[in-house]
C-alpha cells in the first residue's frame, strides 16, 4: 500500500536528487542538458569575467579586443558579451578607409557543450556627421566576429571563427543591423587566444623627487 510514508521517502529522495542535479557540472549538446561530467568545477566552467586577446595586424602590430561577459541567468549556459577595443584599426586594416572610429561591440554566447560556446559580436565603424546630421555619426561599416569559444583552462579561452563586415546598402531595414542572407564585403578566417584578466598586486612606491613631495 502506498502510505505517507512512502510519499514522504519519495519526497525526501526527489530533493536529495534537485540538490546534486543543481550542485554539478553538467554537459549540454543539441538536445540539452545530457548528463553529470566531473572535468572542472562550476566555477571553472563559466565565462563571467573580463577577457583581452591581441590579433596581428601586421608581423610588427597587433590589435586589442577587450570583452566583459555576464551570466544571463544562474545555470550558465547563456551569456552577454560587452567588448571593447582599446587598440584597434578603425579602417578594419584600411578596408574601410572614411571610417573614423568604432563602436562597442555587442552580442551574446550560448553553451553548446561542457566547455564550448557559440559566439557573435557586432560593432560599426563610424565616421563624424556634419551639421547637417546635427554632429551623429555615420556608420561605415557593420562588423561581425562569429564563431566557437572553448574554455581550455579555467584562464584561456581559444576563440575559432571569422570577422566579416557590411556596408551600410546590406541594411534595407534601417536597424543597423546585417540583413538576412547577405554575404559580407570581407570575411576573414582566423583564431584568438583570449586570457581571463588577472588581479595585479600593489607595487612598491617609487621615492618621489624632493620638489614632487
Amino acid at each position: 500500500m502506498y502510505t505517507r510514508r512512502n510519499r514522504q521517502m519519495v519526497a525526501v529522495i526527489a530533493v536529495l536528487a534537485l540538490g546534486l542535479l543543481v550542485g554539478t557540472p553538467w554537459a549540454v549538446g543539441s538536445g540539452g542538458v545530457k548528463g553529470a561530467v566531473s572535468i572542472m568545477s562550476s566555477s571553472d566552467l563559466s565565462l563571467e569575467g573580463i577577457w583581452t586577446t591581441m590579433m596581428a595586424a601586421s608581423p610588427e602590430l597587433a590589435s586589442i579586443n577587450s570583452f566583459v561577459i555576464d551570466a544571463r541567468g544562474s545555470e550558465g549556459l547563456a551569456y552577454t558579451v560587452v567588448g571593447k577595443h582599446p587598440q584597434c584599426s578603425p579602417t578594419l586594416l584600411g578596408f574601410f578607409p572614411e571610417s573614423e572610429r568604432l563602436s562597442d561591440m555587442l552580442g551574446n554566447c550560448v553553451r553548446t557543450n561542457v566547455d564550448t560556446f557559440e559566439f557573435s559580436v557586432l560593432w560599426h565603424g563610424i565616421k563624424a556627421g556634419g551639421p547637417e546630421r546635427m554632429g551623429v555619426g555615420e556608420i561605415v561599416f557593420m562588423g561581425v566576429m562569429s564563431g566557437t569559444v572553448q574554455l581550455t583552462d579555467s584562464d584561456t579561452l581559444q576563440f575559432v571563427g571569422t570577422l566579416s563586415a557590411y556596408t551600410p546598402d546590406q541594411d534595407a531595414d534601417g536597424d543597423a543591423l546585417p540583413d538576412e542572407g547577405a554575404v559580407p564585403l570581407v570575411c576573414i578566417p582566423g583564431e584568438l587566444t583570449a586570457k581571463r584578466l588577472p588581479r595585479f598586486p600593489s607595487c612598491e612606491p617609487t621615492p618621489m623627487p624632493e620638489g614632487l613631495k
